[in-house]
């Protein structure tokens, strides 16, 4: 019994590293979906730099050591802001963590008596475009930046349709986008090669999938808050074809995309 208290104990250590490490300076991500082909592709996994923006106090937004900002170019991976944080509704969920130091998402379902793992708001993967204080505009697929043309050597379009911008531009455009709007409107689609121009508002940046025609990003879901930016990815460590199920992955060794791993992303 001594023998295995030992063992634990030599583990902590470890253990405690890890988690700082993960807090603080690297985490690991999979990426679910093609937004970012074929700059990033569905079933790599990427190390993420956590510090370059900022350290934050963990499992909350706010900066504990503010670093730089993201700039144009820079690949982001960030909280989507969108999805809620705790489950709806409310009252029919207690906390077995209090809220100051969220290590599971577990509650407590008061209708059906039972523990219920609550899925986490999702990590996106985009890449910034424009920054605060900068006018953005999609003219036929083509995108602008305060009124130049932007040469965007990694951008691919699958779709050879252009979509006509709405027939009636709402007067109050810059407002339904800053309150993501967009993206619940049954003519959203319409904006994805024709949109703006919008203003950049403060404290935020403008992110959008390489993969143009294909990708759900600030056309429809807004500006993005820094805060919501967990970090800047590094390099794919691992890749599968298998992705995103999990179980595939494992029991799919011949899936293994092996001339990805290693690849730096930029």
């Amino acid at each position: 019994m001594k023998s295995f208290f030992k063992f634990i104990l030599s583990w902590i250590p470890v253990i405690a590293i890890v988690l700082i490490l993960r807090a603080f300076v690297v985490e690991a991500f999979m990426v679910p979906t093609p937004s970012m082909e074929s700059t990033i592709m569905v079933g790599d996994f990427l190390l993420v730099n956590k510090f370059i923006y900022g350290i934050k106090i963990p499992f909350t937004t706010k900066d504990l050591i503010p670093m730089t900002k993201p700039k144009p170019g820079d690949i982001v991976v960030f909280r989507y802001f969108l999805d809620p944080t705790e489950p709806e509704p409310k009252e029919n969920y207690a906390r077995i963590f209090p809220k100051a130091l969220p290590l599971l998402p577990l509650y407590w379902d008061k209708t059906k008596h039972f523990f219920t793992w609550y899925n986490m708001p999702r990590n996106f993967v985009k890449r910034c475009i424009a920054v605060e204080g900068d006018t953005v505009e999609m003219r036929n697929k083509s995108l602008y930046v305060n009124g130049k043309l932007k040469f965007e050597p990694y951008v691919q379009h699958i779709d050879r349709r252009v979509f006509p911008p709405p027939i009636s531009v709402p007067t109050d455009y810059q407002t339904q986008w800053e309150t993501s709007q967009f993206i619940d409107k049954p003519d959203g689609y319409l904006i994805r090669d024709n949109f703006g121009p919008v203003v950049v508002p403060k404290g935020t940046i403008f992110a959008m999938g390489d993969n143009r025609d294909n990708s759900s990003d600030g056309r429809f879901f807004g500006p993005l808050p820094i805060k919501y930016i967990k970090g800047k990815p590094m390099v794919i460590y691992f890749s599968s074809s298998a992705a995103p199920n999990l179980a595939k992955i494992v029991l799919s060794p011949r899936q293994i995309e092996w001339s990805r791993i290693g690849t730096i992303v930029k």
